[in-house]
């Protein structure tokens, strides 16, 4: 959903107006985000990455919570679930029932950074920082899981919620 709000020609305009020109590029004549440049201004930054928070939240809760509606309506579904890394940091959603932390120590959560993105350990560190104020909001999920073992271990443990909420 956040790739999609970024393909927003409001938010692209948005973007060049408020992080720089150098965060968007023009493909095929027409104006998109260059997410590579966006990271680049936003991660190490603070006042930008609240900008770009500023600009794309609202936006992204209401995708969200129009997607998670049309799911409902649709009555075809037990279970949505909407993964968001900095859900905490969104105005509130109404359509949300159990809101799920998924923690892993900053040693763990490096690692994987790097070895699934391909970054350099300081950007690992500067998206870390980026994000570091989301911790003390994880203890007020409904549901904490945590997810320093491998990928087996945190099956286990979503098998485990999906029986405890008889899903």
């Amino acid at each position: 959903l956040g790739h999609e709000v970024l393909e927003t020609p409001a938010i692209i305009e948005a973007v060049a107006r408020d992080l720089g020109d150098i965060c968007v590029r023009r493909q095929h004549g027409e104006p998109e985000v260059d997410r590579v440049q966006l990271a680049k201004v936003v991660f190490g930054d603070q006042e930008a990455m609240k900008r770009l928070n500023a600009l794309t939240h609202p936006a992204l809760v209401n995708l969200a919570q129009s997607r998670l509606e049309d799911l409902s309506r649709s009555g075809q579904h037990k279970l949505a679930v909407l993964e968001a890394a900095v859900y905490f940091l969104w105005p509130s959603m109404d359509e949300v029932d159990l809101v799920v932390s998924v923690i892993a120590d900053p040693d763990v959560r490096r690692h994987r950074l790097m070895e699934s993105r391909g970054l350099s350990s300081q950007q690992v560190n500067d998206r870390m920082a980026s994000q570091g104020d989301l911790e003390p909001f994880w203890p007020t999920a409904d549901v904490i899981l945590e997810n320093n073992a491998d990928l087996s271990a945190m099956q286990q443990k979503v098998d485990d919620l999906l029986k405890k909420i008889n899903l």
